[in-house]
């Protein structure tokens, strides 16, 4: 079996990344922005080579919304990075727009941006481009994945693959982190157009009762954000991981807390792995740390352990 690729997000770092703008179109349509001050300690042209070093890993992710645009001279700075630190690019999530807004007008301006995206970083050899099954806040995306959504994919997977990389999808919020809302969709749009990004921690189970708590991302050292989280039921998250293990393409190792002891929160790694190992995956994983609070380097890192440790478990049994 060949060596599992291993990544980190740079989302993992981004309390030392600087601002980060969320733009959005809420249910009624109107245009939604959020914001997140965090300090600028390092650039992201800087993020390959320091994530190489502190990890020891030779790739990386990253995504769309910590850079300001397209037009964002940072961009370059790390294409820049990834050909100086020998670094490759497995993937980058962009957020943008609605695939499945029923305006055709707004949604032929959201596919043209979206193909900017897909070849600007598929010129970096990114392997994957990640983009949304629809806004998570999209009030359009019906019970069963609506056609404009599809037609849009097959569209943005045909050009992907001309461009030399690979579109997914995630369960990404909204009716996306329903498991079979989601298969129902990769099976309309096709294999060949596009394949699946599995999140561990994005199902309603973790997602809804996290956004009803708490307004922003919570800091994970602070003792109520464990107990709240240890005491959610997550067994339809491992239901959903089961459900989607066998068309996951790539995998987002997320979790919300790393504790001093070492102890990793809210999903149960070597359940959540073992899931995906029994169902034969070999592909790809990158670490998404989730909390705040504390050194992200340090709880990424032990993401990243802990990762390598529950897959060494589930190949062998110990």
């Amino acid at each position: 079996m060949p060596d599992t690729v291993l990544s980190v997000s740079s989302f993992s770092l981004r309390e030392q990344l600087g601002p980060i703008v969320f733009r959005f179109r809420d249910p009624s349509g109107a245009e939604q922005t959020f914001t997140l001050d965090n300090p600028k300690l390092f650039g992201l042209g800087d993020y390959p080579r320091r994530a190489r070093d502190a990890f020891g890993i030779d790739a990386i992710e990253t995504t769309g919304f910590q850079f300001t645009g397209l037009d964002d001279p940072e961009i370059d700075r790390f294409a820049a990075g990834l050909r100086a630190s020998g670094t490759s690019l497995l993937n980058i999530a962009v957020d943008v727009g609605d695939l499945a807004d029923p305006d055709p007008e707004r949604r032929t301006v959201d596919v043209a941006e979206l193909k900017a995206w897909i070849a600007r970083f598929a010129a970096m050899g990114s392997t994957f481009v990640r983009v949304n099954a629809g806004s998570p806040m999209s009030a359009h995306h019906g019970t069963e994945p609506p056609d404009q959504l599809v037609e849009a994919l097959v569209d943005l997977g045909s050009f992907a693959v001309a461009e030399g990389t690979r579109l997914l999808v995630e369960n990404h919020g909204g009716r996306s982190s329903d498991p079979w809302w989601l298969a129902a969709l990769l099976d309309a749009v096709g294999a060949e157009s596009c394949g699946l990004l599995l999140d561990l921690g994005n199902f309603d189970s973790l997602l809804k009762p996290m956004r009803a708590r708490f307004q922003q991302i919570p800091d994970a050292d602070d003792p109520e954000v464990a107990g709240f989280l240890a005491g959610l039921d997550l067994s339809q998250l491992y239901a959903g991981i089961e459900a989607l293990a066998p068309r996951a393409e790539h995998v987002s190792v997320k979790t919300h807390l790393v504790a001093d002891d070492g102890t990793i929160g809210a999903v149960d790694l070597g359940r959540a792995l073992g899931i995906l190992v029994d169902h034969g995956y070999d592909g790809p994983y990158a670490v998404e740390y989730e909390g705040a609070g504390g050194d992200p380097w340090v709880k990424s890192r032990r993401v990243l352990e802990a990762t390598r440790e529950a897959l060494a478990v589930a190949r062998t049994g110990h």
